[in-house]
């Protein structure tokens, strides 16, 4: 596991890949810079214009901001955090897939499929956090009735 990884032998914690979130940010900070390829701004840029850049610049740091240290998957002893709580004891199965993992749950009685992206994570981490699934949560679907 790399940087944006902490593994105890309980819990093991996934945080946005470092340079996502630096791509994420830089796309939003310049985006205003597409009206003026576009020819939606005319050229020299004036104060309102000065105003877009930096309420950009300031989203961009606030997303990044928010994201550097937050966790974005949770895996532990009673279940999976990743956006929404998902219980130990209604996961039955966890698939790999395309840069995600396809979780088979078992929720009011029902078998339902769920899909967690990955997207956020390095390529490091998305390959562990689907094969520490995979060999975590392994059970047969009971049969609905």
């Amino acid at each position: 596991m790399n940087d944006s990884t902490e593994s105890s032998g309980e819990q093991d914690v996934f945080y946005s890949s470092k340079t996502r979130l630096i791509h994420m940010a830089i796309n939003i900070a310049i985006a205003p810079v597409l009206l003026y390829l576009l020819g939606a701004w005319a050229w020299p840029p004036v104060l309102p214009h000065y105003i877009v850049f930096a309420i950009t610049f300031l989203m961009a740091v606030h997303y990044a901001r928010k994201r550097w240290n937050e966790p974005r998957l949770v895996l532990d002893a009673n279940g999976l955090l990743c956006g929404k709580f998902y219980s130990s004891d209604n996961i039955y199965k966890a698939e790999p897939s395309l840069r995600s993992v396809t979780l088979t749950l078992l929720t009011e009685g029902r078998v339902k499929k769920k899909v967690v992206s990955l997207g956020w994570a390095s390529k490091e981490d998305c390959l562990s956090i689907q094969r520490l699934l995979a060999e975590r949560f392994q059970r047969e679907v009971p049969e609905s009735s």
